[in-house]
This record gives structure tokens, C-alpha cells and sequence, in this order.
């Protein structure tokens, strides 16, 4: 018999040793889980999401055929697990002991959960997470019709409704036991350009499993990256990822930049009408100069005065014939031009007011300046002419006026002298 310490060391290296065996023993016996994809590729993981009514295969291998292989499924980790029994969904099959297959076909919601494998020594458990899209909602920018005056012609135009902001939406649901491993991506327009030309808002039902994400455009404006397609991805564990594909629509909104154009005689002019829409235009833009359609003929020319030279035609940028070019502008050019586009949602249009204007026009200023100053200076000269003429001839009438006052004055004798020569023949006297 052992005593003293080295008793307690052997007991303790024999459980020790006992420990280990059976450790060996049951991680020898313990079951794994393969997960079959649609191609036939076997995978070993600790989680899987599948898609909502779509199946899966579980495949349950142990290296001994000792003891029967047992499938048990409880709603979370903290469940109760029952076991298995075949149904409309579940199918269990095996072929030797060591091996027993779970197949789950139109998989529902309320069967994620956790399902184990069992042979009664040890155990192997996976995450099952079933989700879907229930619902996806796309949304349309608010127009507001308004009428225009361009020249002598009253048009009915479309402007945004600012008021208004649009929402794109996505329902998602979940098992229950998978809605607190989720998250909800947005892809799309410029949200990960100009983030904050949006927001992002969502609301989980942990009950339900149903999460709702809402994508608003906070600023809708003239730029045509903000409409087009918008994309929520939802995922669950890496790897897995559902889509939805939604839209921000807008019906054709022609861009008004330019309403009264003044130019010179002989210039060469475009006007681009600047179409934002979604879906996209597909018929050409039509073309008035005042009320008169502007058509083009057979011969490939607008039909409109003085242009046998296509002076006057029209080019594509975005849609087709969305440009009129003047070439040269002539004076006869002057009129209200309109474009006007149709898409699936509606129609709009605009329109600008070419005045044209005579090239030597900036001379006539100038002109009219020279022409006061000369004329000013014509009036001074004559009144100073005049005026020299006045002067003189009431200097020479006060001269005749003095002269006959004192007649002696013409032999040298002035007024003085001669009142002295009167007093002196008085005192002769």
C-alpha cells in the first residue's frame, strides 16, 4: 500500500488518465454534421441560413456503428430539444447505422432553430436560420404641375414637390432564434457616395422575426444618379446574403436653365434640353418654334425658313434630338422655341425666348454719345456767336446815343468845355 503524498499524486494521475480515455473515447464517437448545398458539395459548419421555402440536406456521421443515430430539434439554445419524426417537411433517412440523413424541403420560418445529432454518448448541434423577403416597396417623385409665360406663349411645366420624400422599403423575416444576427445593407444611387442625402431607419420584431428597413431621400433634386435602381441586401451569417431590388422612379423633369436668351446676329448657339426621368426616355424630343412644329424632312433638314445650308439642326446627347444648334443666328431666328419629352410616367416640357440682336448694336451707344457731344458743341458755338453779335451792336447804339447827346463832341469839345463857354458869354452880357 502507498502512503504519504505519493498515494495522492497516483490517484490523481490515474483519474487524470481516466479522464483522458474517456475523452478519447467520446470525441471518437462524436457525431458530425454535413451540410449537402444544391450542388452536391458537402460542407462542415456550425450555421447555415437557407432561403424561405426553399430545402436543405443535414448529413449525421459517426465512425461507429455501436449505437443508433438520432436527429432532435429545439426552437434556440435554450430550448428543449424533442426528437425528429418524418413530415410534410422533414425526412429522415438512413442507410447503416453510422450514417443518418435530415432532408427539410419548403422550408418554413418557424423550423430555425437548432438541430442535434445524437448517438447517446455525444452530440453535434447546427444553426438553422430560414429567412426571406416578404415584401419590397418601391417609391416615385412627387411633381408639381405650374404654368410659365415664355414670350407671348403660356406653357404648363413640371417642378419637384420638395415636400415630399421618397421611401424604399424592405420586409425581412427571420426564425426567431437568428433575428439578433442580422443586419440590413443599402447599395444604390449615391448613398455610399452622399451618405446624408439619406436615411436610414429599421424596425426588428423579435417576436415575429419580421425586420423592416426604409431608405428616405431626404433632398430630391435635378441629378439624375439619385433615381434608378436600389438594392437591401440582408444577411444573417457570412457568407449568406438576400437581395431585393427596388427603384426611385421619377416621371420626365426637363431641367429650365435658360428662359430668355439675347444674342448677337451671326453667333453660333446651343440649348441642351437637360431631361432627368426614370425609367429612362426612349422616344426622340419634339421641337416647336413658337406654335409651328419643328419637323425633319426627308432630306434630313428641320423645315425652317433659311436653312438650306441645315444652318439650324438638331444633336443628341442624353436622349435623341434633345439639342437644338444654331449655327449662325440670323435676326429671322428671333421666336419662343419649345422641347417637349413623353416617358412612361408623364410628359414635360420647356422652353426659351431667342432675341437676337444686330452685331453693330454695342456701336450705337457710342454713336449716340458722339452725336450729343457734337450737337452740344454746335448749340454753344451759335450762342456764342450770337451772343459776340448782341454785344457789338449795343455797343455801337450806345455810341450814336452819346454822339447826339453832344453834338461839339465831333470837333473835340466835350460837355464840360462848352457849359464853361456858355457862362462866359453870359457874363458879357
Amino acid at each position: 500500500m502507498f502512503k504519504g503524498p505519493g498515494r495522492g499524486c497516483l490517484m490523481t494521475f490515474l483519474v487524470l488518465t481516466s479522464l483522458i480515455y474517456k475523452s478519447s473515447q467520446i470525441g471518437s464517437v462524436t457525431p458530425e454534421i454535413i451540410v449537402l448545398d444544391t450542388n452536391g458539395n458537402q460542407k462542415e459548419l456550425d450555421g447555415i441560413a437557407i432561403v424561405y421555402n426553399s430545402y436543405v440536406t443535414l448529413i449525421c456521421r459517426t465512425v461507429s456503428d455501436e449505437h443508433l443515430l438520432r436527429w432532435l430539434y429545439a426552437p434556440s439554445q435554450d430550448g428543449t430539444f424533442t426528437p425528429l419524426n418524418n413530415t410534410g417537411h422533414i425526412t429522415i433517412s438512413s442507410q447503416k447505422n453510422e450514417e443518418v440523413s435530415l432532408l427539410l424541403v419548403s422550408v418554413q420560418f418557424n423550423m430555425s432553430g437548432v438541430y442535434q445529432c445524437t448517438n447517446g454518448l455525444a452530440s453535434r448541434q447546427i444553426d438553422v436560420h430560414v429567412y426571406g423577403v416578404l415584401n419590397k416597396i418601391s417609391s416615385t417623385v412627387h411633381l408639381i404641375k405650374k404654368h410659365e409665360v415664355v414670350g407671348a406663349y403660356s406653357l404648363q411645366i413640371n417642378t419637384i414637390n420638395s415636400s415630399y420624400h421618397p421611401v424604399v422599403a424592405c420586409e425581412f423575416r427571420v426564425g426567431s432564434n437568428g433575428i439578433r444576427y442580422t443586419t440590413v445593407r443599402w447599395r444604390g444611387g449615391k448613398y455610399h457616395v452622399k451618405p446624408n442625402l439619406y436615411k436610414v431607419t429599421e424596425s426588428r420584431d423579435e417576436k415575429s422575426g419580421i425586420i423592416w428597413s426604409n431608405l428616405t431621400l431626404l433632398h430630391p433634386s435635378y441629378d439624375q444618379e439619385l433615381y434608378g435602381k436600389y438594392y437591401c441586401m440582408f444577411n444573417i451569417v457570412p457568407g449568406t446574403m438576400e437581395t431585393a431590388e427596388l427603384q426611385i422612379s421619377i416621371p420626365p423633369l426637363i431641367h429650365k436653365n435658360e428662359r430668355s436668351v439675347n444674342l448677337y446676329s451671326g453667333v453660333k448657339y446651343t440649348y441642351f434640353c437637360d431631361i432627368i426621368a426614370y425609367p429612362p426616355i426612349t422616344e426622340p424630343v419634339s421641337w416647336m418654334r413658337n406654335d409651328v412644329p419643328l419637323v425633319i424632312q426627308h432630306n434630313g433638314r428641320i423645315s425652317v425658313h433659311d436653312n438650306s445650308e441645315n444652318r439650324i439642326h438638331f444633336e443628341s446627347k442624353n436622349v435623341l434630338n434633345d439639342q437644338i444648334v444654331f449655327d449662325t443666328i440670323q435676326p429671322d431666328d428671333r421666336a419662343v422655341y419649345s422641347c417637349f419629352v413623353r416617358g412612361a410616367f408623364g410628359n414635360d416640357t420647356a422652353a426659351f425666348f431667342l432675341r437676337v440682336k444686330d452685331r453693330r448694336a454695342p456701336l450705337w451707344p457710342l454713336i449716340g454719345i458722339i452725336l450729343e457731344v457734337v450737337v452740344l458743341f454746335i448749340i454753344i458755338l451759335i450762342y456764342e456767336l450770337k451772343r459776340r453779335e448782341r454785344t457789338k451792336r449795343e455797343e455801337v447804339g450806345e455810341n450814336l446815343v452819346t454822339s447826339s447827346k453832344t453834338p461839339n463832341a465831333a470837333y473835340g469839345i466835350d460837355e464840360a468845355s462848352e457849359n464853361m463857354l456858355l457862362r462866359q458869354r453870359g457874363d458879357r452880357h
